[in-house]
């Protein structure tokens, strides 16, 4: 399937960052620590969209998540500035083929009742539209946004740690020398919280490994069972860091200098020869992020927008283990998982 022009520069962007020894998350949620949303209804962009207007935020050096099209911004009264230029997005919508027409979705539901699910099918095809939208940065007049401020603490931070790790019924084992997520165990190992340099640091690399344990067949069914080195570990742990870096920036997470990564360049090097010979991977890496993402924010109760500044968290303020042994004897035990070729931890 031929990539529209907003996936070809995206992807173009994207290898090129890798190339230069970045992670492109890791830029692109360091200065706007908020998903970008449209400028009129509020509502959040997802998926490749979110990825390509954060990563443009960063570039561009925009303070500010809000996005808009010209004709948005000229119903409002406010202008673009002169010599701007706008940034492509897609947005889908579906297509009747006999009509040739766009379809609102009551539409749609109403003809699939109709024609019944083949026909439907046969008939009615996803189409993608790209349009060209403008940072509030680039316009004139828009109201100033204002954004709330919440202050956690380590103490805080474990808590939401426990409830996700409670939700997911997920092992947990503290105290290790490494960050990892063992499928076989169900069960991530982590360093004790004052071995991390801040909040973020902790939190995101928390975040990492239980983005690997939801690909668990009680969860979101991943194969993730995958020798270290292949090209399948590598596609896993994009998925991985991509979501961490989504989750991170939908709680509204800082993370101006955070290295959790081992083998930094064997992971990019391994990305780059997977993208270069199939770009659209990609994409269906970022949707797959979204949807650890989403699960994630919704078994660990967290709220959009309220966890800030957690690079200032000094972690070794927190001296006790509060998910102790006993908590973790509540759990379910471990759940049979077949593991279909030898792997190491992810």
């Amino acid at each position: 399937m031929k990539m529209n022009k907003m996936r070809e520069e995206m992807a173009e962007e994207f290898l090129k960052a890798l190339k230069e020894n970045q992670l492109p998350w890791q830029k692109n949620w360091s200065s706007v620590p908020f998903r970008p949303c449209n400028a009129i209804s509020q509502a959040s962009y997802h998926g490749v969209n979110s990825f390509w207007l954060s990563y443009q935020q960063q570039e561009m050096n925009y303070q500010d998540p809000r996005w808009c099209t010209f004709h948005q911004a000229q119903e409002k009264g406010w202008y673009i500035k002169k010599g701007e230029k706008g940034t492509r997005v897609e947005f889908w919508s579906l297509y009747d083929t006999e009509t040739k027409q766009k379809l609102r979705q009551g539409e749609a539901e109403k003809l699939k009742e109709i024609l019944g699910l083949e026909k439907y099918q046969k008939r009615v095809k996803p189409l993608a539209s790209v349009y060209v939208v403008f940072n509030a940065a680039q316009i004139s007049g828009i109201p100033e946004i204002h954004i709330e401020k919440h202050k956690w603490d380590a103490h805080e931070l474990i808590e939401k740690r426990d409830l996700l790790l409670r939700n997911m019924q997920l092992g947990f084992q503290e105290k290790e020398e490494a960050a990892f997520y063992r499928p076989s165990e169900d069960k991530i190992h982590m360093p004790g919280p004052e071995r991390f340099k801040d909040g973020y640091s902790y939190f995101s690399t928390f975040l990492h490994e239980a983005g690997h344990a939801t690909g668990h067949e009680s969860r979101l069914n991943r194969q993730i069972v995958n020798q270290y080195g292949t090209p399948e570990y590598a596609r896993e742990e994009l998925r991985a860091e991509i979501a961490s870096a989504f989750i991170s920036q939908t709680l509204g997470l800082s993370a101006k200098n955070s290295e959790h990564m081992e083998n930094h360049k064997a992971y990019i090097q391994s990305w780059i020869s997977i993208l270069e010979k199939n770009p659209a991977e990609l994409f269906s890496a970022i949707k797959d992020a979204e949807k650890i993402s989403d699960y994630l924010l919704e078994k660990g109760e967290l709220e959009p927008t309220r966890m800030h500044e957690l690079e200032e968290v000094d972690m070794s303020e927190y001296d006790e283990v509060k998910f102790k042994k006993e908590e973790i004897d509540k759990l379910p035990k471990e759940i049979p998982y077949q593991m279909r070729q030898r792997g190491r931890a992810i």
